[in-house]
């Protein structure tokens, strides 16, 4: 049995893709009663700070706690944006430095349940879907509502879709990998990202010589497990 924290797409989309019972945890009294061989910390907001402080940090550290405490396996999604976009091809055991509260409580988050052990910390890059509401969906949305999206040309990213992170985590549980890894696709500019979304919507694509930033992550260790990713 595998536990999830919401019902959310990303949610939706693991269970679409990995043969096992989930269940719905909502509290940590949930875990205590269902006992789930695996929690997922699908969970998260970046809407205002107290909300982001309360889902993505201290909720999961809760749940995370109780579900350490009968053996279950913590497997919980952070981001790309524990860094600050100044280097790039981030690796596992880069520095942190958030550039926003978000990217502190998800930094804060992972620290916590790393201490606890018996953990699967998978550093997101930029996850995509037409409906999913990330970094990359107001070029979407932008492309099938307007025809039209301007994308930066200095921002860099590893983008993987909603279905890719999922047959990913599918993955990596059957080979029963611990610790931390990145979970991301190739290095991409905005700009190169806008193009092959164009490919698929249609649309006109303006480049935008915008502020510099790289936020890719090295897939080294993922790729290691045998799970290549191209991203797009």
């Amino acid at each position: 049995m595998i536990g999830i924290t919401d019902e959310g797409e990303l949610a939706r989309a693991l269970t679409n893709a990995i043969d096992d019972e989930f269940i719905f945890i909502d509290s940590p009294k949930k875990v205590y009663e269902t006992k789930p061989e695996i929690v997922i910390h699908t969970l998260e907001d970046n809407s205002n700070n107290p909300s982001m402080w309360n889902l993505n940090t201290w909720f999961a550290i809760n749940i995370a706690k109780a579900a350490n405490k009968i053996g279950s396996l913590n497997v919980y999604f952070s981001t790309f944006m524990i860094y600050d976009g100044k280097r790039g091809y981030y690796s596992e055991t880069s520095t942190p430095s958030p550039l926003n509260y978000y990217g502190m409580t998800k930094l804060v988050g992972e620290t916590a349940i790393a201490s606890l052990g018996n953990y699967l910390i998978l550093r997101l890059g930029a996850v995509y879907s037409p409906s999913y509401r990330g970094i990359l969906f107001h070029i979407i949305k932008a492309l099938i509502k307007k025809g039209i999206a301007k994308c930066n040309t200095n921002l860099y990213l590893s983008p993987i879709s909603v279905k890719d992170v999922a047959y990913a985590v599918k993955y990596l549980l059957k080979k029963d990998a611990r610790g931390v890894i990145n979970l991301a696709g190739k290095r991409f500019s905005e700009y190169d990202i806008c193009k092959k979304f164009s490919d698929d919507y249609g649309g006109l694509i303006i480049p935008v010589e915008g502020k510099y930033f790289d936020f890719s992550l090295d897939n080294w260790l993922l790729r290691s497990f045998g799970l290549k990713i191209d991203g797009i």
